[in-house]
Protein backbone atom coordinates (compact mmCIF):
# COMPACT_ATOMS: atom_id res chain seq x y z
CA UNK A 1 0.00 0.00 0.00
CA UNK A 2 0.63 3.44 -1.04
CA UNK A 3 2.22 5.95 1.93
CA UNK A 4 2.34 8.73 -0.13
CA UNK A 5 0.10 11.11 1.03
CA UNK A 6 -3.34 12.86 -0.98
CA UNK A 7 -2.79 15.90 -2.50
CA UNK A 8 -5.29 18.65 -1.27
CA UNK A 9 -6.92 18.18 -5.01
CA UNK A 10 -7.26 14.48 -4.80
CA UNK A 11 -9.19 14.86 -1.36
CA UNK A 12 -11.56 17.21 -3.09
CA UNK A 13 -11.87 15.04 -5.79
CA UNK A 14 -13.13 12.26 -3.22
CA UNK A 15 -15.44 14.80 -1.60
CA UNK A 16 -17.24 15.43 -5.11
CA UNK A 17 -17.16 12.12 -5.82
CA UNK A 18 -18.63 11.10 -2.55
CA UNK A 19 -21.34 14.15 -2.53
CA UNK A 20 -22.59 12.93 -5.96
CA UNK A 21 -22.88 9.65 -4.87
CA UNK A 22 -24.74 10.82 -1.73
CA UNK A 23 -27.22 13.19 -4.14
CA UNK A 24 -28.02 9.98 -6.19
CA UNK A 25 -29.33 8.07 -3.16
CA UNK A 26 -30.51 10.85 -0.84
CA UNK A 27 -34.78 11.50 -1.92
CA UNK A 28 -36.18 15.07 -1.21
CA UNK A 29 -39.63 14.68 0.81
CA UNK A 30 -40.27 18.52 -0.51
CA UNK A 31 -40.15 17.21 -3.73
CA UNK A 32 -42.62 14.40 -4.18
CA UNK A 33 -44.81 16.07 -2.29
CA UNK A 34 -45.02 19.18 -4.75
CA UNK A 35 -45.15 16.67 -7.53
CA UNK A 36 -48.18 15.10 -5.67
CA UNK A 37 -50.03 17.94 -4.87
CA UNK A 38 -49.20 18.93 -8.62
CA UNK A 39 -50.76 15.91 -10.05
CA UNK A 40 -53.70 15.16 -7.90
CA UNK A 41 -54.69 19.12 -8.72
CA UNK A 42 -54.32 18.18 -12.03
CA UNK A 43 -56.13 14.93 -12.49
CA UNK A 44 -58.94 16.09 -10.63
CA UNK A 45 -59.42 19.20 -12.26
CA UNK A 46 -59.39 17.11 -15.36
CA UNK A 47 -61.02 14.17 -14.09
CA UNK A 48 -64.24 15.74 -13.13
CA UNK A 49 -63.65 17.54 -16.94
CA UNK A 50 -64.34 14.31 -18.45
CA UNK A 51 -67.39 13.18 -16.05
CA UNK A 52 -69.14 16.29 -16.96
CA UNK A 53 -68.66 15.69 -20.37
CA UNK A 54 -69.95 12.68 -19.74
CA UNK A 55 -72.55 13.77 -18.04
CA UNK A 56 -73.75 15.87 -21.13
CA UNK A 57 -73.56 12.98 -23.38
CA UNK A 58 -75.39 10.98 -21.60
CA UNK A 59 -78.03 13.50 -21.14
CA UNK A 60 -77.86 14.25 -17.40
CA UNK A 61 -75.88 17.69 -18.31
CA UNK A 62 -77.82 20.26 -20.28
CA UNK A 63 -75.87 20.99 -24.00
CA UNK A 64 -77.90 23.55 -24.99
CA UNK A 65 -76.33 26.43 -22.28
CA UNK A 66 -73.33 28.27 -23.63
CA UNK A 67 -72.21 28.93 -20.28
CA UNK A 68 -71.97 25.47 -18.82
CA UNK A 69 -70.12 24.60 -21.92
CA UNK A 70 -67.91 26.68 -21.58
CA UNK A 71 -67.54 26.13 -18.23
CA UNK A 72 -67.04 22.41 -18.64
CA UNK A 73 -64.59 23.06 -21.96
CA UNK A 74 -62.09 25.94 -19.77
CA UNK A 75 -63.49 26.07 -16.04
CA UNK A 76 -60.83 22.93 -15.10
CA UNK A 77 -57.74 24.30 -17.03
CA UNK A 78 -58.83 27.48 -15.44
CA UNK A 79 -58.33 26.37 -11.70
CA UNK A 80 -55.83 23.96 -12.67
CA UNK A 81 -53.46 26.93 -13.50
CA UNK A 82 -54.63 28.60 -10.47
CA UNK A 83 -53.83 25.97 -8.20
CA UNK A 84 -50.47 25.34 -9.97
CA UNK A 85 -48.96 28.85 -9.30
CA UNK A 86 -50.55 28.56 -5.72
CA UNK A 87 -48.80 25.38 -5.46
CA UNK A 88 -45.15 26.26 -6.82
CA UNK A 89 -45.32 29.94 -4.99
CA UNK A 90 -46.03 28.31 -1.82
CA UNK A 91 -43.63 25.53 -2.07
CA UNK A 92 -40.76 27.64 -3.71
CA UNK A 93 -39.25 28.15 -0.15
CA UNK A 94 -40.40 24.45 1.26
CA UNK A 95 -39.07 21.67 -1.21
CA UNK A 96 -34.99 21.80 -0.03
CA UNK A 97 -32.00 20.68 -2.85
CA UNK A 98 -33.22 18.00 -4.67
CA UNK A 99 -31.61 14.75 -5.28
CA UNK A 100 -29.73 14.14 -8.80
CA UNK A 101 -32.67 11.56 -9.49
CA UNK A 102 -34.99 13.79 -8.27
CA UNK A 103 -33.88 16.52 -10.85
CA UNK A 104 -33.85 14.55 -13.40
CA UNK A 105 -37.44 12.89 -13.04
CA UNK A 106 -38.28 16.51 -12.46
CA UNK A 107 -36.52 17.64 -15.60
CA UNK A 108 -38.33 14.88 -17.59
CA UNK A 109 -41.75 15.62 -16.28
CA UNK A 110 -40.68 19.26 -17.27
CA UNK A 111 -39.94 18.45 -20.82
CA UNK A 112 -42.96 16.15 -21.39
CA UNK A 113 -45.27 19.70 -20.15
CA UNK A 114 -43.53 21.37 -22.79
CA UNK A 115 -43.99 19.01 -25.65
CA UNK A 116 -48.56 18.69 -24.64
CA UNK A 117 -48.11 22.56 -25.54
CA UNK A 118 -46.03 21.73 -29.10
CA UNK A 119 -48.78 18.78 -29.47
CA UNK A 120 -52.01 21.17 -28.87
CA UNK A 121 -50.62 23.38 -31.42
CA UNK A 122 -49.77 20.69 -34.32
CA UNK A 123 -52.85 18.55 -33.77
CA UNK A 124 -55.22 21.32 -33.22
CA UNK A 125 -53.77 23.47 -36.12
CA UNK A 126 -54.92 20.55 -38.02
CA UNK A 127 -58.33 19.63 -36.52
CA UNK A 128 -59.55 23.37 -36.71
CA UNK A 129 -58.46 23.41 -40.70
CA UNK A 130 -59.98 19.97 -41.19
CA UNK A 131 -62.88 20.30 -38.70
CA UNK A 132 -62.53 17.08 -37.47
CA UNK A 133 -63.20 16.32 -33.59
CA UNK A 134 -61.33 12.66 -34.66
CA UNK A 135 -58.22 14.48 -35.04
CA UNK A 136 -58.25 16.31 -31.89
CA UNK A 137 -59.15 13.87 -30.29
CA UNK A 138 -55.92 12.47 -30.99
CA UNK A 139 -54.27 14.34 -28.69
CA UNK A 140 -55.04 13.52 -25.58
CA UNK A 141 -54.40 9.87 -26.14
CA UNK A 142 -50.85 11.47 -27.22
CA UNK A 143 -50.92 13.19 -24.32
CA UNK A 144 -51.27 9.85 -21.84
CA UNK A 145 -48.24 8.09 -23.91
CA UNK A 146 -45.98 10.97 -22.98
CA UNK A 147 -47.36 10.24 -19.47
CA UNK A 148 -46.56 6.66 -19.54
CA UNK A 149 -43.20 7.43 -20.83
CA UNK A 150 -42.85 9.93 -17.96
CA UNK A 151 -44.03 7.45 -15.19
CA UNK A 152 -41.67 4.54 -17.00
CA UNK A 153 -38.76 6.79 -16.75
CA UNK A 154 -39.37 7.15 -13.32
CA UNK A 155 -39.79 3.17 -12.71
CA UNK A 156 -35.94 2.80 -14.40
CA UNK A 157 -34.81 5.44 -11.81
CA UNK A 158 -36.67 4.17 -8.61
CA UNK A 159 -37.32 0.79 -9.56
CA UNK A 160 -40.53 0.51 -7.18
CA UNK A 161 -43.43 -1.45 -8.62
CA UNK A 162 -46.36 1.04 -8.10
CA UNK A 163 -44.89 3.36 -10.11
CA UNK A 164 -44.08 0.69 -13.06
CA UNK A 165 -47.94 -0.27 -12.87
CA UNK A 166 -48.89 3.54 -13.49
CA UNK A 167 -46.95 3.78 -16.37
CA UNK A 168 -48.92 0.54 -17.50
CA UNK A 169 -51.83 2.04 -16.74
CA UNK A 170 -51.33 5.43 -19.01
CA UNK A 171 -50.50 3.45 -21.74
CA UNK A 172 -53.55 1.03 -21.48
CA UNK A 173 -55.80 4.06 -20.96
CA UNK A 174 -53.96 5.57 -24.40
CA UNK A 175 -54.66 2.65 -26.25
CA UNK A 176 -58.73 1.85 -24.97
CA UNK A 177 -59.07 6.06 -25.48
CA UNK A 178 -57.49 5.40 -29.80
CA UNK A 179 -59.38 2.03 -30.04
CA UNK A 180 -63.11 4.01 -28.48
CA UNK A 181 -62.34 7.27 -30.47
CA UNK A 182 -65.53 6.41 -32.19
CA UNK A 183 -67.47 6.08 -29.50
CA UNK A 184 -67.31 9.50 -26.87
CA UNK A 185 -68.69 7.19 -23.83
CA UNK A 186 -65.97 4.42 -24.31
CA UNK A 187 -63.37 7.35 -24.99
CA UNK A 188 -64.51 8.91 -21.46
CA UNK A 189 -64.71 5.77 -19.49
CA UNK A 190 -60.87 5.29 -20.35
CA UNK A 191 -59.70 9.03 -20.14
CA UNK A 192 -61.13 8.78 -16.71
CA UNK A 193 -60.17 5.59 -15.94
CA UNK A 194 -56.17 7.16 -16.37
CA UNK A 195 -57.08 10.19 -14.97
CA UNK A 196 -57.77 8.52 -11.75
CA UNK A 197 -55.12 5.39 -11.43
CA UNK A 198 -52.79 7.44 -13.32
CA UNK A 199 -52.71 11.05 -11.66
CA UNK A 200 -55.15 11.86 -9.30
CA UNK A 201 -54.78 8.32 -6.97
CA UNK A 202 -50.78 8.50 -7.15
CA UNK A 203 -50.54 12.75 -6.73
CA UNK A 204 -52.26 11.76 -3.59
CA UNK A 205 -50.27 8.96 -2.20
CA UNK A 206 -46.71 10.82 -3.79
CA UNK A 207 -48.16 13.94 -1.15
CA UNK A 208 -48.06 11.26 1.87
CA UNK A 209 -45.20 9.69 1.29
CA UNK A 210 -41.34 10.38 2.21
CA UNK A 211 -39.46 8.17 -0.53
CA UNK A 212 -40.42 6.33 -3.60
Amino acid sequence: MSSTPMTNSETQAIRDDLAFLRGLVERSDGFLKVLGRTYFAGGACYLAQVLLGLGQTQGWITTTNGVVNLTIAIGPTVIFAISLVVLLRGSRQKVGTPSQVDRAIGAFFGAIGLSNLVLIAVIGSVALREKSLTIWLIYPCAVFIFQGAAWLTMFSLRRRAWIGLVAATWFACALGMGFGIGSFTAFAIFAGLGLLFGMTLPGAWLMTRRSV
